[in-house]
């Protein structure tokens, strides 16, 4: 049995054996977004849940916690999964487990073998000079890679707002400039014409800016 399937089960015998216990009030006893608990509970989903998400979830329901990994997987696929949608002004609910959109038809580079790799989605056009929506990015994770950003590189920013409660996933292009690096949007709007600073703007509502990913690919499906 997978990891996935083991904790599936637990969420699913902890429901059953706790009279009047719901997936919302057990996530808000928990202090988790009840789409943690539902994605988990999903047949299809592939991914574990952290180990911190699980010792909240035991803490809140009176069980003892499940052990995990400490971080998500993808539970072996010849396929990356597709992670996220990606998009500037995409602002979603943030939860601590692993989110799971998909499976896109695109293998792992062996170049960065060893290190985390997935797809994510493109929506929006802050960067459709380079990336039409539905379009797919193979990204590696910049923090394993040990990523020190380089001029003319893509990555994905994260941006955080509300204490970290909403997050936004976007595509930049690397900027050297005299000042420093600065992330730039490629973009036809007119609507995204500034770059995002990791020090961060003032004027902006995001409270954090951190470089997630690499991107070394794109991938455009026809159907």
């Amino acid at each position: 049995m997978s990891t996935a399937q083991t904790i599936r089960e637990w969420l699913r015998a902890t429901l059953d054996g706790r009279p009047g216990l719901t997936v919302a009030s057990w996530a808000k006893s928990a202090k988790v977004a009840p789409s943690t608990i539902h994605r988990a509970l999903k047949p299809d989903y592939q991914f574990v849940t952290s180990s911190s998400t699980l010792s909240k979830l035991a803490q809140a329901a009176g069980v003892p916690a499940l052990d995990s990994t400490a971080e998500p997987q993808m539970v072996g696929a010849e396929f990356l999964p597709i992670r996220y949608d990606v998009g500037a002004g995409l602002w979603q609910e943030m939860t601590d487990a692993q989110v799971f959109v998909g499976t896109g038809t695109v293998a792992p580079d062996p170049a960065y073998s060893g290190f985390p790799q997935w797809l994510e989605r493109v929506q929006g056009d802050s960067m459709d000079r380079e990336y039409r929506p539905g379009d797919l990015v193979h990204v590696v994770d910049a923090v394993a890679l040990g990523y020190a950003s380089q001029h003319g590189d893509h990555v994905i920013l994260v941006r955080r707002r509300q204490d970290g409660g909403e997050i936004e996933r976007t595509i930049k292009e690397v900027v050297r400039t005299p000042a420093g690096i600065e992330f730039w949007p490629r973009s036809n709007n007119p609507r995204w014409t500034k770059p995002v600073i990791l020090s961060g703007d003032p004027a902006d509502d995001s409270t954090e800016v951190e470089v997630a990913a690499l991107v070394i690919g794109s991938y455009r499906p026809r159907r």
